[in-house]
């Protein structure tokens, strides 16, 4: 009897752990990933499944948060693709 309880426990427990490894390294991350033209310049670019925010990476200031886009400037036009 108490083995039959001991194999139960272990084998939610593995269960449990494969569950747990799943989710960190197969789930989708928080962030995915794109990139944005900007005055002929390719920069990374992140955004937050959870929130939304984006941040792109730029060489002197790590991940800067990005405004909302004005599609009036020409000069900015987001011409990204999926990666």
């Amino acid at each position: 009897m108490l083995q039959r309880i001991a194999r139960r426990i272990l084998v939610w427990l593995v269960v449990l752990a494969l569950t747990w490894a799943f989710v960190v390294y197969v789930w989708p991350t928080r962030y995915r990933y794109n990139h944005v033209l900007t005055d002929n310049e390719e920069y990374p670019v992140r955004i937050d499944r959870l929130t939304g925010d984006a941040e792109m990476l730029t060489p002197d200031d790590g991940w800067v948060p990005m405004g909302p886009s004005d599609d009036s400037d020409p000069s900015t036009e987001d011409r990204s693709r999926t990666s």
